[in-house]
């Protein structure tokens, strides 16, 4: 049964819309941080989630978990930017090996400096990186992320599980260095 928030949302209520913001807003910028290692695509991210509930307002009437709506759709706008990113990084690899076929020259990448801590995290597979965003940045349950994901809770679990061990390494390895 959809709540009066949601029923607030799907009427255009700006309220309702701040009020979700207000409760929501941390934790979904935490999470796509996370899934993103970026702060300018995570915040890009919140904003066309928001933007696009606004949009679609009238889906909102049907909806019984608002939170898990808000972070499948979240899950689906970071999915989406992964996929943008990587067909970019293919035509600029393939543009580049283009050039270098032809004679031309390249520069090699720029070495960006960041904390161990968002190294490792980035180097997770997405599907753990996912995991850990929803959990520690997002605040859901095992429950709430396998809704989200649309997997069990015990793999949820398990990525999680996983997700720590392999942090766990590549920090130890860091704090060896």
């Amino acid at each position: 049964m959809p709540t009066p928030l949601t029923q607030s949302l799907a009427a255009g209520d700006r309220e309702a819309f701040a009020a979700l913001y207000d409760r929501l807003g941390v934790r979904l910028y935490r999470t796509a941080l996370t899934m993103l290692a970026s702060t300018a695509e995570a915040e890009d991210v919140v904003h066309d989630l928001f933007v696009d509930l606004a949009r679609n307002r009238q889906k909102l009437a049907r909806v019984t978990d608002l939170d898990g709506y808000v972070f499948t759709m979240l899950r689906h706008a970071v999915g989406r930017r992964h996929r943008r990113a990587s067909l970019a990084r293919r035509s600029i690899d393939r543009l580049g090996q283009e050039r270098l076929d032809a004679g031309g020259f390249t520069t090699a990448p720029v070495e960006i400096e960041d904390e161990a801590l968002a190294a490792a995290v980035a180097a997770l597979p997405i599907a753990q990186r996912e995991v850990i965003a929803l959990k520690i940045d997002g605040g859901l349950t095992f429950a709430e992320i396998a809704a989200v994901i649309g997997i069990s809770a015990n793999t949820a679990a398990s990525r999680y599980r996983y997700a720590l061990e392999k942090l766990r390494g590549a920090l130890a390895k860091e704090i060896r260095r």
